[in-house]
């Protein structure tokens, strides 16, 4: 009798109504005990226009009723938003819950706000910004990691680009150990869709790390970048750079995946698709810097330095920050400048749910990344390596895009500060006192 007067109970307290949303029947039966301090609570969170306040009745730790109090958010997209209620309540919280599609800033409003109430424990989780969930998404079941080497490489650098095949562009770079130019210790290659490409999409795009490899996934079952990797590797592995034409290749058999002679070479291990790319353009490109090694040699030095990007609790973010200088020590000046922020190769490993999209893509090479300060990510980072490379210091980034905020968007198209720059900064100190030490660049002042 006792367990049926609670359960009655229990449907009482969810039939509380509310204008806006209330709870399902049944609550949240499965949800932790109190995990709510009891009370009426007002909490509030910044939405797109206005802050978004909401009432929110806990009872018995649960929450059992949720009414927007005060927006000045847009009506029709907030309405949308406010489907979140019933869901909150059934959850017994915001967590788990995607941002309802077109309605995405006002979405995380009201969960932020959510993620304010007061707890019973006195914990404070820290709030992740959510996407709308893609309901025609569909499972990418390839694999391949586009994850840097942690820490520091250096070596001789060579590079060769050449284009091929109706304009594609492609390029090649690859280090060597500088007291012993016969081990290969970097060895990658890229390629840029020609400027009549008939995806303009892809027109003039990296392959490497854009979205490119899962459009070319999803319609041939293989990536461009898996065969680009599995190169890169038996280079490094076996210190090889140049391959022995295959003497019964027929071209005839190119498209013939099981036929032994399809390819122009031996001993390359390739996937559909990308076999044009090595054999037309990566295998000749490590060929004629495999002649430049052995002949007159290189005066350019590689420095790359890569570390994880942490929050502030020391949770790796999912990104893995990245830089490049290719110094002529001739000179002692910087020729070369890259610098790039490489998303996981799970989205499970992003921490931020609206970028967990671009995972196994870079900002730099992400068609479909949108910069935070306003500006091409791109944009911000062409712009150093033409500072750099003119003779500015490495660290007088003062007069560059997205250095600070710059007045009002509306009438000037300004940016805002770009949290990446200080990222950037970290690693250019890192790799200004290798190379200090090495002896092969000169001193940039640090203002």
């Amino acid at each position: 009798m006792g367990e049926t007067v609670n359960h009655f109970n229990r449907i009482k307290l969810c039939l509380v109504s509310s204008a806006v949303a209330l709870a399902v029947a049944g609550c949240s039966a499965t949800a932790p005990a109190g995990k709510y301090v009891d009370g009426t609570h007002d909490v509030s969170a910044r939405g797109k226009k206005s802050d978004i306040v909401l009432t929110v009745v806990v009872e018995q730790g649960k929450i059992q009723q949720i009414k927007t109090k005060s927006h000045n958010e847009t009506e029709s997209l907030f309405l949308n938003a406010e489907r979140l209620l019933p869901q909150i309540v059934a959850n017994n919280g915001h967590e788990g819950i995607d941002a309802v599609s077109g309605a995405t800033i006002s979405s995380n409003g009201i969960l932020r706000a959510i993620n304010d109430l007061p707890r019973a424990d006195g914990s404070q989780p820290e709030f992740q910004t959510v996407a709308a969930k893609q309901a025609d998404e569909e499972e990418f079941k390839l694999k391949w990691s586009i994850q840097p080497q942690l820490g520091l490489i250096k070596g001789d650098y060579y590079y060769e680009e050449a284009r091929f095949r109706q304009g594609h562009m492609g390029s090649m770079a690859v280090v060597v150990d500088s007291n012993n130019p016969s081990d290969v210790i970097f060895a990658e290659f890229n390629e840029d869709g020609r400027p009549n490409y008939y995806t303009r999409l892809y027109q003039n795009v990296p392959k490497r790390m854009s979205e490119y490899n899962f459009s070319m996934g999803k319609k041939k079952g293989t990536a461009w970048v898996q065969s680009s990797l599995t190169m890169e590797r038996l280079m490094v592995e076996e210190d090889k750079l140049t391959f022995e034409l295959n003497p019964d290749w027929d071209p005839k058999l190119a498209n013939k995946l099981k036929e032994p002679n399809r390819l122009k070479y031996q001993d390359l291990d390739i996937v559909a698709g990308a076999s044009n790319s090595i054999q037309q353009s990566m295998v000749p490109l490590t060929a004629k810097i495999h002649s430049r090694i052995t002949g007159e040699g290189t005066t350019l030095k590689f420095y790359q330095q890569a570390e994880k990007l942490l929050d502030e609790k020391g949770k790796w973010t999912g990104l893995t920050a990245m830089l490049r200088f290719v110094v002529d020590t001739n000179t002692q000046q910087i020729v070369d400048v890259y610098y790039d922020e490489i998303f996981a190769d799970e989205k499970a490993q992003i921490t931020d749910a609206s970028l967990k999209k671009f995972y196994r893509q870079s900002k730099y090479q992400s068609i479909g990344y949108e910069e935070p300060a306003r500006i091409g990510f791109n944009v911000m980072f062409d712009a150093l390596e033409a500072h750099i490379v003119e003779g500015g210091s490495m660290f007088d980034i003062n007069d560059l895009p997205a250095t600070g905020d710059t007045g009002s968007y509306a009438a000037t198209g300004f940016t805002k500060l770009s949290t990446s720059w200080g990222n950037y900064l970290k690693l250019a100190d890192t790799l200004y006192q290798e190379m200090r030490a090495d002896g092969v660049v000169a001193e940039h002042s640090k203002g």
